[in-house]
């Protein structure tokens, strides 16, 4: 007997048609002119180990308005679509999936998203003019992730939003005020939400601020304004470290004694988890061809890899070289 689709868990539905079922949104809509606009589908959201994080996630609930058991919504006020700050690989994207999880198990909740990039372009975030699947000749309208999230009331997540150029960014200035509304200069579409989803749009992004854009590694201010409160993302403690390789590395406890001391011994405290999944799942690797103790390998490979590039001699800068003397 074929299962019932409401009982399959939503992160086994591998088909787009049968995501779009699950979460009960559309494939596309029509304009009050006759123009039909396709529909991005929700996004699977990857498996990732999530540890500690409790007050990041408690103060992504408060922004968005989330009940403490994620069972509903706060109408009485407008949410409010936070950003996550903080360098690379700590773990920012994580905190966004787990919230991802957690909205669709209570609610139902699709999920979209995109990452930024230089080349990007107003339209991208609202509607694009593509070739038809079934057609080598027609071109039709497909809307972002962006303004499906928007339409069907999900929840959005613009990655690296502080890479993408100024200019693309211009669209969000409606959609994360009270008009929640994205037009498309290009087609002449305005999207807004359906009239029972309206209060359920969801917007969150992240960015590192230090290390952004060239030139740029904050917001503009009226996007500053409108991605509040800014929620900062540190490094995680050692205990915390060690719970996750367990789970992604599948680290034994000889194993994880070996990272536990080579962390005690060192002066690094600025490790990300992405840096010590690879590091660790490459000594384990590495110490199957080699005789030395696996402490060794860790604290070799966990050296070289946190240790941070020297600037070569001759790259000094014109300021401080010798000044010659004047004939």
């Amino acid at each position: 007997m074929k299962a019932n689709q409401d009982e399959i868990p939503y992160d086994k539905l591998k088909d787009e048609t049968e995501r779009r079922r699950w979460f009960q949104v559309d494939d596309s809509f029509t304009t009050s002119d006759g123009k039909r606009v396709s529909l991005a589908p929700p996004e699977l959201f990857p498996e990732c180990a999530f540890e500690g994080r409790d007050l990041e996630m408690q103060m992504c609930q408060a922004a968005f308005g989330i009940a403490s058991d994620w069972s509903s919504f706060d109408i009485t006020g407008e949410p409010l679509h936070f950003r996550l700050e903080g360098p690379p690989g700590v773990g920012k994207n994580e905190i966004v999936y787990e919230v991802a999880r957690r909205l669709a198990a209570a609610l139902r909740m699709p999920f979209y998203s995109i990452q930024g990039h230089e080349e990007m372009t107003p339209e991208d975030l609202s509607i694009l003019i593509v070739p038809q699947a079934d057609s080598n000749l027609e071109l039709g309208l497909r809307a972002s992730p962006l303004a499906t999230a928007l339409h069907e009331g999900g929840l959005f997540f613009f990655d690296e939003i502080n890479r993408a150029p100024e200019r693309a960014l211009t669209p969000l200035a409606s959609v994360l005020d009270k008009r929640r509304s994205l037009y498309s200069a290009v087609t002449g579409i305005t999207i807004q939400p359906k009239e029972a989803r309206a209060h359920r749009f969801r917007f969150c992004c992240a960015l590192n601020p230090d290390r952004g854009r060239i030139g740029r590694g904050g917001l503009d201010d009226y996007l500053e304004e409108r991605t509040l409160p800014a929620i900062p993302v540190g490094y995680h403690d050692h205990e915390t470290l060690e719970k996750i390789l367990r789970q992604s590395v599948k680290a034994d406890e000889a194993q994880l004694a070996a990272f536990r001391k080579w962390y005690e011994e060192s002066n690094v405290r600025e490790l990300s988890a992405r840096q010590a999944i690879a590091l660790m799942t490459f000594s384990i690797r590495a110490a199957r061809h080699s005789q030395r103790p696996f402490g060794e390998v860790v604290a070799e490979n966990f050296n070289k890899g946190m240790r941070k590039p020297q600037p070569a001699a001759d790259t000094v800068e014109p300021a401080s070289r010798p000044v010659p003397p004047l004939a």
